[in-house]
């Protein structure tokens, strides 16, 4: 295992944080007030749909590159860092709450994280 192999599999968060987040923000500028069809025709067709659609590409494709030389027992907890960096980046992009103890949360997963991997 080297450090390129690592460095991967931070990109696999990375773009699944970038794809949740824009999967989200897509859903948010949809217009909800023409009805569901639309909104969902409008997300189907936005640029973030299409973000989306482009950052899980790539994270499946690194993420089946990582699972050769990484064991899946260490691999698969880094993972979890979506769940610690998806509600840091809507907070700061999207605005969104969180609770005192969701930033409780996501220290204690990152704390884990970092001890598995260790």
């Amino acid at each position: 295992m080297n450090i390129i192999t690592w460095l991967l599999l931070m990109l696999v968060v990375l773009f699944g944080t970038a794809a949740n987040l824009s999967l989200k923000y897509g859903l948010y500028i949809s217009s909800p007030t023409k009805g569901a069809s639309a909104s969902i025709r409008n997300l189907l067709f936005s640029r973030y749909f299409l973000i989306w659609f482009i950052c899980y590409t790539f994270m499946t494709i690194l993420w089946l590159y990582v699972l050769r030389t990484i064991p899946l027992s260490q691999a698969f907890p880094v993972l979890g860092l979506m769940y610690a960096l998806i509600p840091i980046t809507s907070y700061y992009l999207l605005k969104e709450q969180v609770l005192f103890s969701q930033w409780l949360g996501i220290s204690i997963i990152i704390t884990g994280v970092v001890l598995v991997v260790h």
